[in-house]
């Protein structure tokens, strides 16, 4: 059994790419669930994900309404770093109701689980951890996440989570990783059309609401 508190004072010296290393050599491949929604920091994680464990699983939800630049930035980093995606949805006659009903516009946080997170919850039964791109800087709910931290039957994983805005841009530098689209046209988190808007760190999500989460990992 993990000791999440002694795992994480383990791992807190580590490098983002150090904490994924050492995770696939302590754990078996089939326990470790990454996922990603190729928004505007997903490419590190994809990247360092490629270079420690290349074909490994990577889950994409895809709720029908996403941005077309984000599915034109999602093949292309398939094509760059041959990724091995696959595409999760909903199961159609619910997707359908929330297009017929706009359901982001009256319940968003229906619209969230029936899209995003009761699909994923099926993915989820399979594995022990959970590998997540979450940065403590984005949000104050994400500033207090640790590196290791149970959720619901799994343990969440946040190898990047103390990374700065600044080391992000330089990786992304570095490794001349293409950048999303919709961040050089002013969106810094980007999710599905209806409930993104332009906007710095996660301002621009669920603009004039009180949710801030999409309840996939907060």
């Amino acid at each position: 059994m993990m000791n999440i508190q002694e795992t994480n004072e383990e791992y807190e010296s580590m490098s983002p790419e150090e904490r994924l290393k050492k995770l696939f050599e302590n754990h078996p491949p089939s326990d470790i669930l990454v996922t990603s929604s190729f928004g505007s920091t997903s490419s590190v994680l994809l990247h360092m994900i490629n270079k420690i464990k290349p074909g490994h699983p990577i889950y994409f939800i895809d709720t029908t309404f996403h941005f077309d630049e984000t599915l034109d930035f999602k093949d292309r980093m398939i094509r760059q770093l041959n990724l091995n995606v696959i595409n999760v949805k909903a199961r159609s006659n619910k997707n359908k109701f929330t297009h017929d009903n706009k359901t982001w516009k009256y319940n968003p946080d229906l619209c969230c689980y029936i899209n995003k997170v009761e699909p994923l919850d099926q993915i989820k039964k399979s594995y022990k951890f959970w590998i997540s791109g979450l940065m403590a800087y984005q949000n104050a709910n994400r500033k207090n996440i640790q590196i290791f931290q149970p959720k619901d039957k799994l343990i969440k994983f946040h190898p990047l989570i103390d990374m700065t805005p600044s080391e992000v841009a330089l990786y992304q530098l570095i490794h001349e990783l293409p950048i999303q689209p919709l961040t050089g046209q002013g969106y810094s988190s980007i999710g599905c059309f209806h409930c993104t808007k332009k906007g710095a760190g996660r301002n621009g999500r669920w603009a004039d609401m009180a949710k801030t989460e999409c309840g996939l990992h907060v």
